[in-house]
């Protein structure tokens, strides 16, 4: 799996759209599942999500949650964060990319750890669209789930049926949301979705272009997007959208954001591709060269710079998270102002390296979005990531230097899920008795020194052991480890409380049978 997170919003922080649209508050859940560990791989999901992503941000969406190669637990976990950020939210919208599938006119996607050996496995294996359904039910205006998810599905053919009246469909099977909710598909009731031959798949290509296309309403924007694909697969795929919304027109960008004028910029690095736009001279001219400003966190106040993170003042240097999955580390960045290129080094010496561009228009200066990803090798050692970045003026700031101490940085990251996850900690199952689980701290276990529950107590009195954090393999679950415990007939609750490693305690949380 992979989570980028500022689990998780990745935006590059800017200057906010002078648009009256943008009062309202917009979260999205991104998901691109390529990496299935019981079938091939699906080459474009990962990048079609990542392009996506980068297209809601432009258009303008405060929280963007993205998560690569996610596995039950992992999109379990996302969705119950991203239900908690929709209550808050006038628009919700989760855009998945992976293997779906259709069993008894119900549909699934299919997380990366799915074996599906049979068809009752896809209520334990894989997630309901209702469940999708349910997670930005609770949005005040809009709410959108959009399906890239009818490729040609291994799973099904290779599926042992149990139950001979139980179908499993080509493509997934059409729905009926109910009012101010939108659901759209790739591929219509029974078609299949091309993966695609470049970079993206040829849904994701269309959507990611027409999202940022200002002055289009949302019902319009949906049929351009067909129109796109069904020009460029011959007639083969034609994506459709079941649902209906109410007479307010909604769009992803307002008209008023395509008359603001972009920044011009010139002293541009030598390094930029030839696809930037060719230079004009800036309204107020700067100097050509900054000092390097000092790191986010000697700016805060003296009595708080021990916990950056828990307060919100004004920061001038950029914001890096690191966020590990099995395939490596993604530092994640966030500027202060607009940039037009992005680009980095470890250590002190060697050439600096650009992040390269998103296929995303920046409205705020007109110019393609820089990557604000970089990828790290799984083995990279403790090191400083020096960045900078060049403004929209042309003028290059930093470096900055970003400490990168993985031991660290993992337990951050899995810190920061377990706390967003707190209503996964626990979960009851009644199997031959009582079973209590506790799966999901399992896999974040290198954050944790020490579990403790209670079973019908407030206060947990019972030490659980978990297997030894193996920082090369961070979330496995040991083949020989039972990730749950047997509880008496007849509990009703259990409490749990965490020792986190550098011995901190969470709150007691409690959770119902």
């Amino acid at each position: 799996m992979r989570w980028r997170l500022a689990l998780l919003a990745v935006i590059i922080v800017g200057l906010p759209f002078a648009s009256t649209a943008q009062a309202e508050t917009r979260v999205a859940l991104v998901i691109g599942n390529s990496g299935y560990r019981a079938v091939p791989a699906l080459p474009n999901p990962r990048r079609d999500a990542g392009r996506i992503a980068a297209s809601l941000r432009s258009a303008g969406f405060q929280s963007v949650t993205v998560v690569d190669d996610g596995s039950r637990a992992d999109l379990i976990a996302a969705l119950n964060r991203f239900s908690d950020a929709a209550e808050r939210a006038d628009w919700a919208i989760v855009y998945y990319a992976g293997h779906g599938i259709e069993i008894g006119g119900a549909n699934y996607l299919i997380p990366v750890d799915a074996r599906l050996k049979s068809d009752r496995d896809i209520t334990d294996e894989a997630i309901p669209l209702d469940r999708v359904l349910q997670a930005i039910e609770s949005a005040h205006k809009l709410r959108v789930v959009i399906l890239d998810a009818c490729r040609d599905n291994p799973f099904a053919s290779s599926m042992r049926r149990t139950i001979a009246t139980r179908s499993v469909g080509r493509g997934l099977a059409q729905v009926e949301p109910e009012g101010g909710t939108l659901v759209a598909f790739a591929a219509k009731h029974g078609q299949t979705a091309l993966d695609g031959d470049g970079e993206n798949s040829p849904f994701a290509e269309a959507l990611a272009r027409r999202l940022v296309t200002p002055g289009v309403e949302i019902n319009k924007l949906f049929r351009l997007v067909r129109d796109d694909v069904m020009a460029s697969t011959g007639r083969r795929q034609e994506p459709f959208v079941y649902g209906s919304l109410p007479g307010e027109d909604f769009y992803f960008v307002s008209n008023s954001l395509a008359t603001q004028p972009a920044v011009a910029s010139t002293n541009l690095p030598a390094k930029l591709p030839s696809t930037a736009a060719t230079p004009t001279p800036p309204v107020a001219q700067k100097p050509a060269q900054v000092a390097a400003l000092p790191p986010a966190q000697d700016l805060l106040p003296p009595a708080r710079q021990s916990t950056p993170d828990s307060t919100n003042a004004p920061v001038n240097a950029p914001l890096v998270s690191f966020s590990r999955s099995n395939s490596g580390w993604n530092a994640t960045i966030s500027l202060p102002e607009p940039a037009i290129a992005i680009s980095w080094r470890l250590g002190d010496k060697g050439e600096y390296q650009d992040t390269g561009f998103l296929d995303v228009i920046d409205q705020r200066v007109g110019r393609r979005m820089p990557n604000p990803s970089i990828p790290l090798d799984i083995d990279t050692p403790a090191a400083t990531l020096n960045l900078r970045y060049v403004d929209a003026a042309g003028v290059t700031v930093g470096p900055f230097p970003i400490p990168f101490d993985p031991s660290a940085a993992l337990f951050k990251d899995q810190r920061k899920i377990i706390e967003m996850v707190a209503g996964s900690w626990l979960s009851f199952r009644d199997f031959n008795g009582v079973l209590l689980y506790y799966t999901a701290l399992v896999s974040y276990r290198c954050a944790i020194k020490e579990l403790r529950i209670g079973l019908d107590k407030a206060e947990p009195d019972r030490v659980i052991p978990l297997p030894p954090c193996d920082e090369a393999n961070p979330f496995a679950i040991p083949g020989n480890f039972t990730p749950y415990l047997k509880a008496p007939p007849g509990t009703r609750s259990a409490s749990a409380q965490i020792v986190y490693r550098d011995g901190s305690l969470s709150a007691v949380k409690m959770f119902r049978h």
